[in-house]
């Protein structure tokens, strides 16, 4: 999937009015667009800067064809080197742009600093050998 991640709300509410959607993340874990609960209607985020608070939520990886169409269109920046990182069961995507590293895992998004971020910067440091 690149720089984007597809999450379907899987949230237990207590009570009836909290709808879940399916979102479209920027690698950032900043919210693209969604998809309104019970239909295919595609809200666009108009802003950008709003970053997807999963404390106390659940959600799961999800293939939304109408979002989908959305990240076929999605180009890397000028200037932006993605990597991507394979772990024990899943590939995340650690982003270098003006200097400063993102990745699309958990642990990034909570600390800021993840174990694939020191890895990329590990061997974007280590000398190539002959």
């Amino acid at each position: 999937m690149g720089m984007s991640e597809i999450l379907k709300e899987t949230t237990v509410w207590d009570c009836d009015f909290q709808a879940n959607h399916t979102y479209l993340l920027d690698n950032k874990g900043k919210i693209i667009a969604h998809a309104v609960h019970g239909g295919d209607k595609i809200m666009i985020s108009k802003s950008g800067n709003i970053k997807l608070d999963k404390r106390y939520r659940t959600f799961v990886r999800s293939n939304h064809s109408g979002l989908a169409k959305l990240i076929k269109s999605e180009k890397p920046a000028f200037g932006v080197r993605v990597f991507l990182v394979k772990s024990k069961e899943k590939q995340y995507t650690v982003e270098l742009s003006n200097s400063a590293y993102s990745c699309t895992c958990t642990g990034y998004n909570f600390r800021g600093k993840c174990k694939h971020i020191t890895a990329v910067a590990e061997k974007q440091q280590s000398p190539i050998s002959a």
